[in-house]
């Protein structure tokens, strides 16, 4: 009637449980971000109702780090790509310069 439950299996259904819900609620915070432009009050009041109050945190953390990191390494690799730009079109006017 009843089984012995591993407990190995029990924390990886709760894991799977977990990201299954974390997923579930940043879909909908991600809908919110691009309708408003960011997380409305109301709907992560929602979330925290639906959901608990430490899910929904965890998950906006996670969006605003990885919000930050995004911007960060975006901003490094258009400043990469202008200075090849850069490189490559002084190459070109050098290389026009001397054919002459």
């Amino acid at each position: 009637m009843f089984e012995r439950v591993d407990k190995m299996t029990t924390e990886r259904k709760q894991r799977i449980d977990n990201a299954l819900q974390d997923e579930e609620i940043e879909k909908v915070i991600k809908e919110c971000q691009k309708e408003n432009g960011e997380c409305m009050k109301a709907t992560s009041s929602r979330l925290r109702k639906k959901f608990n109050d430490q899910s929904v945190t965890r998950v906006l953390n996670r969006l605003r780090t990885r919000r930050y990191r995004g911007n960060k390494y975006q901003q490094k690799g258009t400043n990469e790509i202008l200075n090849l730009l850069k490189g490559l079109t002084n190459k070109k006017a050098n290389q026009e310069l001397y054919s002459l």
